[in-house]
C-alpha cells in the first residue's frame, strides 16, 4: 500500500517511520526514503521497489521469507527478541508488539480515497427540518429525514438513509446503502460499512389463538463513540429500552445483534456471530466467528468465546469458553481428548466381553 500522495512535507524516511511506531533503529540508515508498506512475502517475491519498502515481521515464518528476498526492504519492523536473518543494508526497528506497529503503519501509509468533506450532491435529499453540521458530505442518493441531525464532518454515503429523529455524531462515516431507522443515535467517529441496518424491529411476537401478534418495538439503538460495524450487519432496536453498543467496540461483517442487547466498551465481535435478544456482553469481551449467543445470557467483562461456540449460559468474567454448548476451555479440550479415545475404550471392553 503506497503512502498517501496528498501527504504534505518531505519524503518519508526510515527514521520517521521508526518514530511513528515508537522505536529506535538497531541497524541501517535512518535517512533512506521509503514509499510503501509491504508484506514479507511480497518482498521475498522480488518486487521492483523492494529497496524502498517497509516490512513488518510478526513471526519466524515472516523472517524466513525475508531471508529469501533478492532485495531486502529499506526497513524491517520486528518484535523484540525475534531472530532475524542478515539483511544487507536494511534498517531494523524493534517494537514490543508487531501487530500494533502494523496497525499504526497502515494508517501512515493509507492512500485510499476519502470522500471530499463538505460536498453535497444535488441527488441527495434533506428534509427541511433536518439539521446538518459544518462540513457534512452527502453522496448521491443519500436521504436525511425529518428531525434528524448529522454532526460536523460526517459522511452519508450513496443510497444511505438517516431515519426520522436519528442523530449522527461528528466525524462519522456511513458507507453505501446504510440504513438508520428512526430513533438511532450514533456517537462520534462511528464507521458503518456498506449495507448495515441499524434499528430494524427485533424478532418479537406473542402467541394468540389467531396466530402470532407482533410486539411493537418502541426503543431505539444507541451506539457509542469510535465504534466500527462491518458490512451487512444488523443491530435491532429495543422493545422498550434501547439496544446499546459501547464505545470503542468493533463488530465484524454479517453479524446479528438482537433487541435489547447490551454490548460493553471495547469488545471485539467476529463475523457471522448472532447475539439473541437481551443478552449482555461485558467490557472488553472477545467473541470469535460464527458464535451463537442465547437470549438473556451474560458474557462477563474480559471473557473470550472461541469461534463456532454456542453460549447457552452465563460466561464468568475473564474466562475462555469453547464448544457447543460452550464450557470452560479446559473442559472443552478434555472432552475432545476423551472423545478421541472412545474407539480405544470400545476395543478394550470388546476384548473383555469376548473373554
Amino acid at each position: 500500500m503506497r503512502r498517501r500522495s496528498t501527504d504534505p512535507g518531505e519524503p518519508l524516511t526510515v527514521a520517521a517511520v521508526a518514530a511513528a511506531v515508537g522505536a529506535g533503529l538497531d541497524a541501517g540508515s535512518g535517512a533512506a526514503v521509503v514509499t510503501r508498506l509491504a508484506s514479507p512475502a511480497s518482498v521475498a517475491a522480488g518486487r521492483e521497489d523492494a529497496a524502498t519498502c517497509v516490512a513488518v515481521v510478526g513471526a519466524a515464518e515472516d523472517a524466513e521469507a525475508l531471508a529469501a528476498a533478492p532485495t531486502p526492504p529499506a526497513l524491517v519492523v520486528a518484535p523484540e527478541g525475534l531472530d532475524l536473518p542478515a539483511l544487507a543494508g536494511a534498517a531494523v526497528a524493534r517494537v514490543p508488539d508487531a501487530r500494533l506497529a502494523l496497525a499504526r503503519l497502515t494508517a501512515l501509509f493509507d492512500d485510499r480515497p476519502a470522500p471530499a468533506t463538505g460536498e453535497r450532491s444535488a441527488h441527495a435529499h434533506v428534509d427541511p427540518t433536518a439539521v446538518l453540521g459544518a462540513g457534512v458530505t452527502l453522496m448521491p442518493g443519500a436521504v436525511v429525514r425529518a428531525g434528524a441531525r448529522v454532526g460536523d464532518r460526517s459522511v452519508v454515503g450513496p443510497g444511505s438513509v438517516v431515519g426520522e429523529g436519528s442523530v449522527v455524531g461528528a466525524d462519522c462515516v456511513l458507507h453505501a446503502n446504510v440504513t438508520l431507522y428512526d430513533g438511532v443515535t450514533l456517537g462520534d467517529r462511528v464507521v458503518l460499512h456498506a449495507g448495515c441496518v441499524i434499528g430494524a424491529d427485533g424478532f418479537g411476537y406473542a402467541a394468540s389463538p389467531t396466530g402470532a401478534v407482533k410486539v411493537r418495538h418502541l426503543g431505539g439503538v444507541r451506539i457509542g463513540d469510535d465504534v466500527e460495524v462491518g458490512a451487512n450487519t444488523a443491530i435491532d432496536r429495543g422493545t422498550l429500552d434501547d439496544t446499546v453498543v459501547g464505545a470503542g467496540t468493533k463488530i465484524d461483517n454479517l453479524c446479528q445483534v438482537g433487541h435489547n442487547v447490551r454490548i460493553g466498551r471495547s469488545c471485539l465481535i467476529a463475523g457471522m456471530t448472532g447475539i439473541a435478544g437481551s443478552a449482555v456482553i461485558g467490557d472488553g469481551a472477545v467473541i470469535g466467528g460464527a458464535v451463537a449467543v442465547s437470549d438473556h445470557v451474560t458474557i462477563g467483562a474480559g471473557a473470550r468465546v472461541a469461534g463456532r461456540s454456542g453460549v447457552t449460559k452465563d460466561v464468568p468474567p475473564g474466562e475462555t469458553w469453547a464448544g457447543f454448548p460452550a464450557r470452560p476451555y479446559r473442559q472443552y479440550a478434555r472432552s475432545l481428548y476423551l472423545e478421541g479415545r472412545l474407539e480405544d475404550v470400545w476395543r478394550v471392553f470388546k476384548r473383555l466381553d469376548e473373554r
